[in-house]
């Protein structure tokens, strides 16, 4: 009586735009420069980019539209391809030390904690109360095709050479 209807699957630009949260923040323009991310023990370093659409990923890590900027009180998002800039993030550990660099200063945040979700839970990149960092790639790692869940770090700031804002007056 009823016949089965194919839906197709989302393409990398619809699986970008779940990542983002209900609420957006300051929207950049796709591309755009942000910094430098750097996992040192991990041997790893990547340029980061505002989007996570797929011309961007092929380029860079993507700084999830809508999440928090470093230097910001929020979650900071940013998503990359296992297969290629999130790679080594297979071998991270609690308390790595993960860094942010962009024009506004160095941001150091500690990981805390990784988890495998699936793709549709993007509670993983709501804002958060303080300065928080999630980076997010597919999983397992060595997948072939499009893998079946997420692996996410949690890490949260310790420190920064933020200059301080300028003083009343000054």
């Amino acid at each position: 009586m009823f016949g089965r209807s194919r839906v197709a699957a989302p393409s990398s630009e619809e699986r970008a735009e779940k990542l983002q949260p209900a609420a957006p923040a300051k929207r950049l323009e796709n591309g755009l420069l942000i910094g430098r991310l750097r996992i040192s023990r991990l041997k790893m370093a990547a340029m980061v980019r505002e989007g996570a659409n797929e011309s961007t990923l092929r380029l860079a890590v993507g700084h999830v539209p809508g999440t928090a900027l470093p230097g910001t009180i929020g979650n900071v998002g940013l998503a990359g391809h296992r297969d290629t800039f999130f790679r080594p993030l297979a071998k991270v550990r609690k308390n790595d030390a993960i860094d942010l660099e962009t024009e506004q200063g160095t941001f150091r945040y500690l990981v805390t904690s990784t988890q495998i979700v699936s793709p549709r839970d993007v509670e993983v990149l709501k804002a958060s109360g303080g300065k928080t960092l999630t980076l997010v790639t597919c999983y397992p790692f060595y997948y072939v095709g499009s893998a079946p869940k997420r692996f996410i770090v949690h890490a949260v700031e310790v420190t920064s050479n933020q200059p301080p804002p300028p003083q009343p007056g000054s």
